[in-house]
C-alpha cells in the first residue's frame, strides 16, 4: 500500500474519531443542521457519480494512455476533483462546517502531492503530448467549454468494478454521520468538543 493511502486513511480515521466525540452548536433538526446534512449528502453523491463517470473513461487505461476526452477534457485531475467533493461532503454530514473544512484539509494534505507526482510521471511517459494537454486543460478546476465527448470507450472491468464499489460505499458516510448524531443525542457518545 502506498504512503498516500496510508496517510489518507490514518488522517481520515482520526478525523472520523474526532467527529465521534464532537457535538455541533446547531440545534438538532434546525434549518442549519438540515441544510448541512443535505449539502453533505449532495456532495457525497456528486463525488460518487463523478468518480464513476471518470472510471468509464479511464478504468484499465490509467498511466497507459493519455485520456483527454470526457471529464479529462475539462480538467486534468477529475478523479481527485470528485474525491474532494466526497471528502468535504462527508465532513458536512456531521452537521459541522468545521469538520467539512477538516475533511477538505485532509484531502488536500494527502492528495495534492500525489497529483503533482502523477503529473511528473505522465510528463515522463507522454512528453510533448502531455505538455500540450497541460497547456490546454486546467489542472483542477473544470473548464466546461473544453468538453470533448468520447466517441468510444474501452473499460477495464476489474478497475471499473473497484470504482463502482468505492462509489457505492461513499454515501454510507451520511448514514454513519446520522448514527453518530443519534448517539450524541441519546448520550451514547460524549460531546467533548462543540464546533460549528
Amino acid at each position: 500500500m502506498n504512503l498516500r493511502l496510508v496517510a489518507s486513511r490514518t488522517l481520515l480515521i482520526g478525523s472520523v474519531a474526532l467527529a465521534c466525540v464532537t457535538g455541533t452548536r446547531w440545534a438538532p433538526h434546525s434549518p442549519t443542521s438540515m441544510a448541512l446534512e443535505c449539502l453533505g449528502l449532495a456532495m457525497l453523491l456528486f463525488g460518487a457519480f463523478g468518480r464513476v463517470w471518470c472510471a468509464v473513461h479511464i478504468a484499465g487505461r490509467k498511466n497507459k494512455d493519455l485520456v483527454a476526452v470526457g471529464p479529462f477534457s475539462t480538467m486534468r485531475n477529475p478523479l481527485y476533483f470528485f474525491s474532494m467533493f466526497a471528502f468535504t461532503g462527508a465532513g458536512l454530514c456531521f452537521d459541522s462546517i468545521s469538520l467539512g473544512a477538516l475533511f477538505l484539509g485532509v484531502f488536500l494534505l494527502t492528495h495534492w502531492p500525489t497529483i503533482l507526482s502523477e503529473e511528473k510521471f505522465l510528463r515522463g511517459a507522454f512528453g510533448a503530448e502531455y505538455d500540450a494537454y497541460c497547456a490546454r486543460v486546467p489542472r483542477f478546476l473544470p473548464k466546461m467549454s473544453l468538453y470533448v465527448p468520447a466517441v468510444e470507450v474501452t473499460v477495464g472491468i476489474r478497475a471499473f468494478r473497484r470504482v463502482l464499489v468505492e462509489a457505492g460505499l461513499m454515501p454510507l458516510a451520511f448514514i454513519a454521520a446520522q448514527g453518530v448524531e443519534y448517539a450524541h443525542q441519546t448520550g451514547l457518545l460524549p460531546s467533548l468538543i462543540m464546533l460549528y
